[in-house]
C-alpha cells in the first residue's frame, strides 16, 4: 500500500472559503476515533485552529470597512491560520501513514483530501464546484442510448446511505441546495439495454 499525501490547496481559497474549510476540519475531527487517545492527539490542538478561525473572521469583518492597517491585520491572521492548518495536515498525514490499511478514510474523515483525489476525477467522471454557493456539477463520459444514475451520500460507511439524485440521458448534472463547507460523495453508473453497469469510482468534494 502506498503512503498518502494530504493536500490543502489553501492558495486557491478565498478568506471566507478558508474559514469554512477550517471549521469543517475541526467539526470532522472532533470526537473522531482516529484522533483521540490512544492515538496521537491533534497538533496543533483543534482549539488552536478554532481560535485562528475566529481571529481571521473578526479581522476580515473589520477590514471590510477599514483601511490599510485593518487589511494588514487580516492578512497576518490569514497567514497564522494557513500555517496552523498546514501543520495539522502534516499530523493527519502522519496518522494516516501509520495505518496504511485505513489511510484514505482517515484523511477524508478529517475533512481533508489526498493528492490522488484532489482533482476530483476518476474514470472520466468529475465533480466540480460551480460559481454558485451550494452547487456542484457532475460530468461523465457520454454513452449512446444510456441513462445515467447519479447518486450522492454524506456517509459512505453503509451502502444504504446512497441516494439517487438524478436519472437522465445527459452525461452531466447540476446539484444545488447543498450545504457550503460540507463534504459530499458522488458516484454514477450508466444503464443500457444490458442493465446497469458498475459504479464509477467514488469522488468527494467540499462544497463552496
Amino acid at each position: 500500500m502506498k503512503k498518502v499525501v494530504v493536500v490543502l490547496k489553501l492558495s486557491r481559497l478565498t478568506i471566507p472559503q478558508k474559514i469554512a474549510k477550517a471549521r469543517f476540519i475541526v467539526t470532522s475531527m472532533t470526537g473522531n476515533a482516529f484522533f483521540i487517545a490512544p492515538n496521537p492527539l491533534p497538533n496543533p490542538a483543534l482549539s488552536v485552529i478554532t481560535t485562528d478561525v475566529n481571529a481571521l473572521e473578526t479581522a476580515s469583518i473589520a477590514a471590510q470597512g477599514g483601511g490599510k492597517d485593518e487589511t494588514a491585520v487580516m492578512h497576518a491572521k490569514e497567514e497564522i491560520l494557513d500555517r496552523d492548518v498546514s501543520i495539522l495536515a502534516a499530523y493527519i498525514q502522519m496518522v494516516a501513514n501509520n495505518n496504511l490499511a485505513n489511510a484514505e478514510p482517515i484523511v477524508f474523515s478529517a475533512g481533508m483530501d489526498i493528492k490522488s483525489a484532489g482533482v476530483h476525477t476518476a474514470h472520466e467522471f468529475a465533480v466540480i464546484n460551480t460559481k454558485n454557493p451550494g452547487e456542484v456539477k457532475l460530468v461523465t463520459q457520454f454513452e449512446n442510448r444510456s441513462v445515467f444514475n447519479w447518486q450522492m451520500s454524506t456517509d459512505i460507511s453503509l451502502d444504504t446511505n446512497w441516494q439517487t439524485i438524478g436519472m437522465a440521458t445527459q452525461a452531466k448534472l447540476l446539484k444545488n441546495g447543498l450545504i457550503s463547507g460540507k463534504r459530499y460523495y458522488f458516484r454514477v453508473a450508466s444503464i443500457s439495454k444490458d442493465g446497469q453497469q458498475p459504479w464509477s469510482n467514488v469522488l468527494n468534494i467540499i462544497v463552496l
